[in-house]
């Protein structure tokens, strides 16, 4: 603690900004106002079970008051704190009652127009599914953000297609969709949540796992509804997450980066230029060309470029191979 005499010229400043006298500071901390004065006048210290009730009538903290001087820094601090909460209150409530007043609005419109409610609760899941996105469910949840604002606007744009589906009379399509939009969820947000778990070594392959189920659900729900050749369809699904599944278990072996991206980048380029040809076969098709005549790019270009990106890219992996060839060769000199 700082001098008497500068300890209790502070406490005198302080009680004079506060608009205090003497008396009134002595009535608040139940003392007297003889030892105020002596505060003040440099004579004595207050008892130390009084700190904290002097620093909460002077508005201060104990650091300040053991100093002796105005903590800017910690009052900036806490100002700006003081601001950022009324801003983010402010960013929720808002909108929120702007959602409500606009809810308000229709609901009476279509009792008023139509006697009834019907495209009201179009215009209520629009409303719910914008709220999950601007300002976000996530104010009630102060743990787990990222889960929270995941499921509640996957679900909220799921309300949305229920109602559209049920205001148009027609449910064909909204499992499709409804699929759709979380096979992209599961690639977008599932790897982020599981990097917090102990399943995060794995979470490609979790992830890419995910999404190759709920491809080849899509692909069942569309063929009860649109006959088609499913089978082969999901053939060529299981063909191109192969490299996919194949690049995230690569990933999660414990060994030299560059050599997994050699790797990856090489069976990823081989896997992808027979695709056509693998679409021939299942599909009975002859769409593609691997006709090879550089001297002919009129007849032959569709070959002469799979060609040429096939061996741009397995020189790149290549060379991610033999960096990392050469770095595990370092390690093993040192």
């Amino acid at each position: 603690m700082t001098d008497k005499h500068s300890f209790g010229a502070f406490i005198k400043s302080k009680r004079t900004e506060r608009g205090y006298s003497q008396k009134d500071l002595a009535e608040m901390l139940f003392v007297t106002e003889g030892a105020v004065s002596k505060w003040e006048r440099g004579v004595s210290y207050p008892d130390i079970t009084l700190i904290s009730d002097l620093c909460r009538v002077l508005a201060i903290s104990e650091h300040e008051l053991l100093t002796a001087s105005t903590d800017t820094d910690a009052r900036k601090t806490k100002h700006e704190a003081r601001q950022f909460r009324v801003i983010r209150s402010a960013w929720f409530w808002v909108p929120t009652l702007s959602y409500a007043l606009a809810l308000l609005v229709c609901f009476i419109c279509n009792l008023a127009v139509d006697h009834t409610l019907s495209w009201f609760f179009i215009v209520w899941t629009a409303l719910i599914c914008a709220y999950s996105f601007i300002p976000s469910f996530t104010f009630f949840f102060p743990s787990k953000k990222l889960l929270a604002f995941s499921a509640s606007t996957y679900l909220s744009i799921c309300l949305l297609l229920f109602a559209c589906a049920v205001y148009t009379n027609g449910f064909s399509w909204f499992l499709t969709a409804c699929i759709g939009i979380l096979i992209g969820y599961a690639v977008l947000f599932l790897p982020i949540l599981l990097s917090r778990t102990a399943l995060s070594r794995y979470k490609f392959i979790l992830s890419f796992t995910a999404a190759f189920v709920l491809t080849v659900l899509l692909l069942l729900n569309i063929h009860v509804w649109h006959s088609f050749s499913v089978v082969p369809a999901i053939l060529i699904t299981c063909y191109a997450f192969l490299p996919v599944m194949a690049c995230a278990v690569i990933c999660a072996l414990r060994f030299d980066a560059f050599l997994k991206t050699g790797i990856c980048i090489a069976l990823s380029t081989v896997v992808y230029y027979f695709t056509n040809a693998v679409v021939d076969q299942l599909f009975g098709t002859n769409n593609s060309s691997y006709r090879v005549n550089f001297n002919d790019w009129q007849q032959c270009s569709n070959g002469n470029v799979h060609l040429i990106s096939l061996l741009s890219l397995l020189l790149i992996g290549v060379l991610f191979l033999a960096a990392g060839m050469f770095r595990l060769w370092k390690r093993k000199d040192r």
